[in-house]
């Protein structure tokens, strides 16, 4: 039986969450020492520290693939030009903050009811920061209409709004089990949180959105449970649907898309990106030194690729780009699975949206991106330890052995099996 979580650690984590969608409000007096999340994030990783048989257990495959990754990162950064030593320290000392807290999350997401309070703190925390921004406080300006918070790149604010409303519907409707308690809450948040998307103008956002919520309906479960989550389904695209071609600018942006094949200048860059690829395919240009041969052909000084894929095959080659791929796949296999079980088709719905939205952004230096990862891994939950529904302290964390295989019996089949036929006893089949 695993240990009980401490109620400290446990608390941090959803403060952690809770935070993250606040990360660009810095104020003079934290901006000093960073942002608050990763104030929060430095007080959890010394939480974890009072439980490392709980919050550092081993992890799967999927999280070596990461830190392999980290390691050619590192490798390669030995080899940079001593004018970006700085730069390169800043991206590595990130990138290794990034894993810990994930694996550090990953740990915390195996409990049931944990997880839950996280994704409903990160919830909670989208709704709040929407309904400042359609009230102005926080919100700027940031051309052609589009709106944002605390200054920040609109299209993140889009997407992080946009997994916290993947996360309402699934949370209600999406997992195995419905949230009777929290439906008032879903169908009142949800077109706030929506037009707050709306606002930002983030075309890429919108279609991971969509794709995202399209894909709730591969939960399991019977017929009658997905007409249930499809009417859902259709009813949340058609109001955003609605919404974005209610707003003038969203309207412009899209129709630029699709008539004009508007890509902001990104097919430009994807195309020098995918060159720079070519040049080095194996070991590519190395950390920070990637964006600077890439500005220098665009004539800038610096300059993102865009796009998650090429800037990471631009940045380590094939060598690091296998891994953090591989890294990627099986997180998907991972979420695939966990369509069967408790948190239903949730996960799938989040990664493919924070995949679909990086093929136009690079979204692998924030907190987000490895929490979502973080989640997904551990969401391949185990049948025979989540059959008893038993408070959190005591509740059997998910088996991740091969990715969170377990048994193949579905849990939508547990309300239709005989009295006495299902064994909760481990190694005892069902």
């Amino acid at each position: 039986m695993p240990e009980n979580v401490l109620p400290l650690i446990r608390y941090a984590f959803y403060l952690f969450v809770f935070a993250i969608p606040f990360e660009s409000a810095n104020t003079d007096t934290v901006s000093i020492i960073g942002s608050i999340p990763m104030i929060i994030g430095m007080l959890l990783t010394g939480a974890a520290l009072l439980q490392p048989r709980v919050c550092f257990r081993t992890p799967p495959g999927a999280f070596w693939c990461f830190v392999g990754y980290f390691v050619v990162c590192l490798v390669l950064g030995t080899t940079q030009n001593l004018d970006y030593v700085r730069p390169v320290f800043t991206k590595l000392f990130t990138l290794a903050q990034m894993l810990a807290l994930m694996w550090i999350c990953f740990n915390l997401f195996r409990y049931p009811e944990i997880g839950k309070g996280a994704l409903l703190a990160f919830v909670a925390a989208c709704a709040i920061l929407s309904v400042l921004q359609m009230l102005g406080v926080g919100a700027v300006s940031v051309g052609r209409g589009r709106s944002s918070m605390f200054g920040d790149n609109a299209n993140t604010v889009g997407l992080t709004l946009s997994l916290g409303l993947i996360a309402l519907v699934g949370i209600t409707y999406g997992r195995i089990a419905i949230e009777r308690k929290v439906t008032l809450f879903a169908w009142t948040a949800f077109p706030i949180i929506g037009t707050a998307i709306v606002m930002t103008g983030s075309r890429a956002a919108l279609v991971g959105l969509v794709v995202g919520i399209t894909l709730l309906v591969i939960r399991d479960g019977t017929w009658k449970a997905k007409l249930r989550i499809g009417s859902i389904v259709v009813l949340a695209i058609g109001f955003l649907v609605f919404a974005a071609f209610s707003n003038d600018t969203m309207r412009a942006r899209l129709e630029r898309s699709f008539y004009q094949g508007d890509t902001a200048g990104r097919d430009k860059i994807h195309t020098h990106a995918l060159m720079m690829f070519l040049e080095k395919p194996m070991l590519g240009w190395g950390p920070v030194y990637n964006t600077v041969e890439l500005g220098s052909r665009l004539g800038k000084s610096v300059r993102d690729p865009h796009n998650l894929y090429l800037s990471v095959m631009t940045e380590t080659g094939l060598l690091g780009s296998l891994l953090f791929f591989a890294g990627l796949g099986l997180l998907g296999r991972s979420a695939w699975k966990a369509r069967v079980r408790i948190e239903g088709a949730l996960p799938m719905a989040m990664l493919s949206c924070i995949l679909l939205f990086n093929m136009a952004g690079s979204w692998h230096h924030r907190k987000l991106f490895w929490l979502t990862l973080a989640y997904v891994m551990a969401s391949a939950w185990s049948f025979r330890e989540t059959l008893q529904p038993v408070p959190v302290q005591f509740s059997n964390p998910i088996n991740v052995g091969g990715q969170g295989a377990g048994t193949g019996m579905s849990l939508s089949k547990i309300a239709h099996a005989e009295p006495g036929r299902i064994s909760t006893r481990p190694g005892e089949p069902t």
